[in-house]
């Protein structure tokens, strides 16, 4: 071989050389990131959502920013609609909480099928629930233990608010009138900051408001909460009994946090989201606020997820059908 034809052989192979190296770079956003948001300001979901956000901004975790939007219609369909017309968009993430389980029954019309329409991400939270109740309320004040709500609430027509329509709140609801023989009346609200401040201004007797929620009020002593719904207790409320130690067992009941992409994203932009909430999942900051707060820190990703959501979306589909 001539030396001309050996240099081009090597020139030709240099070149595919780089083609392939150039290919093979690792996927990095090249706008702004949205992080929809399938619920009010001021809520669970809209406070992890912006914790992310300013962890990752704080931090320099990613090469451009992350922009919260709130999309609060329907119970969260309007915000899952928006992100499955999004296939392959790779600068679109969702927070998603058990309405991406529940809204896609309730509203058929939607045709959301979260198993093909969205990439699950990793779960990095679970939150609990507790029954809330106004300090000073107009029909529970003088109650201290969860026996005497139940007491009253049998005694009476109380209402309570919740977020949306056919939400996790209202299926609660649904489960303890089962389980204790009282009615309520349910009043939905656009998220649960919206239901937190109608309970100490006297719109509402009672919620099921995560602990974040009512943090503030409960603070301040304008709330209690009177069970958590977790076998054990938190140590974030000491004072706060479980609904196992209170002999109540089936009242157990989380509240996911988890994150989701649109459908149709490279195996590498999965990869690099997930890596992403990974380093935000073991920020210190981010672990002291959520631990101090009372979540449960739950990380899942990958096939884990998968199934978890399969087993969530069962349960809630018996839920359903029995409140119904």
């Amino acid at each position: 071989m001539t030396l001309i034809k050996q240099l081009a052989v090597v020139l030709v192979s240099f070149t595919l050389f780089a083609v392939s190296t150039v290919s093979a770079k690792p996927f990095s956003p090249k706008k702004p990131i949205e992080l929809i948001i399938p619920a009010g300001q001021g809520g669970g979901a809209d406070e992890i959502a912006r914790l992310v956000q300013g962890v990752i901004e704080k931090n320099d975790y990613a090469s451009k920013p992350v922009i919260p939007i709130n999309k609060k219609g329907g119970s969260g369909g309007e915000a899952m609609t928006y992100v499955k017309k999004k296939n392959g968009d790779v600068h679109t993430l969702m927070i998603t909480l058990n309405n991406v389980l529940t809204t896609p029954t309730n509203q058929p019309e939607l045709g959301i099928d979260f198993f093909n329409d969205f990439t699950p991400l990793a779960r990095l939270i679970t939150d609990t629930f507790l029954v809330w109740i106004a300090t000073e309320g107009k029909n529970t004040a003088g109650i201290n233990t969860f026996d005497e709500f139940i007491a009253k609430a049998k005694g009476g027509s109380l209402v309570m608010g919740g977020t949306g329509k056919m939400s996790e709140d209202e299926l609660l609801l649904g489960m303890m009138r089962g389980q204790f023989g009282f009615d309520a009346k349910y009043v939905p609200y656009s998220g649960g900051g919206a239901v937190a401040k109608g309970l100490v201004g006297g719109e509402s007797d009672f919620t099921l408001n995560n602990p974040s929620e009512q943090m503030g009020f409960y603070q301040s002593g304008d709330s209690k909460a009177l069970v958590m719904m977790t076998p054990e207790r938190n140590p974030a409320f000491p004072e706060v009994p479980s609904s196992y130690e209170l002999g109540y067992p089936d009242l157990e009941y989380y509240m996911m946090r988890a994150f989701m992409a649109p459908a149709g994203i490279d195996a590498e932009v999965r990869d690099y989201y997930t890596g992403l909430l990974h380093t935000v999942y073991w920020d210190s900051e981010f672990q002291s606020f959520n631990i101090d707060d009372g979540k449960l820190m739950s990380w899942l990703e990958g096939y884990g997820l998968k199934d978890f959501l399969a087993v969530e979306y069962d349960k809630h589909s018996v839920i359903i059908e029995n409140f119904k």
